[in-house]
């Protein structure tokens, strides 16, 4: 019998979960995994439509929507780590995020849980062009986010914007690429 209740509660976990890395750079009452989830999915639906309807590309919104939706939910058991931590860590972080999303998913109904684990998979292999985009805006996000610290007087948080492995996915799609050349810009106005 599926247990939503274990399920619920740890994804709930997630509204007070800070995020790390701008914790780590100095951000006061940094935003949470559940506000990066929502920019994720924002950024998600916002782009799918634009890339779908301008570039006439045929990206599958809802896949993207949901991938944006579950890609953190690791986190709700193992909390955020920031990259400082990650550089010490390594394969550890991935195998722990895996494992505490494979048993969150496991307290799912059985179709779900099928669907979730998969959408998962997906988004980790970063191969499919929803899991490409979504990867990307996963980024995005954290470049926007900091970005707007920025804009209300935080420093110390040009990392972000020098990380290499930031841009991994930013790099494959023109679009995103060009976002983000924008708001290097703006930054430097």
């Amino acid at each position: 019998m599926p247990d939503l209740f274990y399920f619920l509660e740890n994804v709930y976990r997630l509204k007070r979960t800070p995020r790390a890395g701008f914790w780590y750079y100095g951000v006061r009452d940094p935003e949470t995994v559940a506000d990066h989830i929502f920019g994720v999915a924002i950024l998600t639906y916002v782009f799918c439509h634009h890339l779908n309807s301008e570039q006439k590309m045929e990206l599958n919104i809802e896949k993207a929507l949901k991938m944006a939706i579950i890609h953190e939910l690791g986190e709700a058991l193992i909390g955020d780590l920031h990259l400082e931590s990650r550089k010490y860590l390594g394969k550890c972080v991935e195998e722990g995020e895996r494992k505490a999303f494979s048993e969150m998913a496991e307290s799912l109904p059985e179709n779900l849980k099928e669907e979730v684990k998969n959408l998962y998979e997906e988004f980790e292999k970063g191969e499919t062009p929803e899991a490409m985009l979504v990867r990307s805006l996963d980024k995005v996000d954290l470049l926007l986010q900091a970005y707007v610290y920025e804009k209300s007087g935080y420093r110390n948080l040009d990392k972000f914007f020098g990380e290499k492995k930031n841009f991994e996915f930013i790099e494959r799609i023109p679009q995103i690429r060009e976002f983000i050349a924008e708001m290097k810009n703006r930054r430097e106005k």
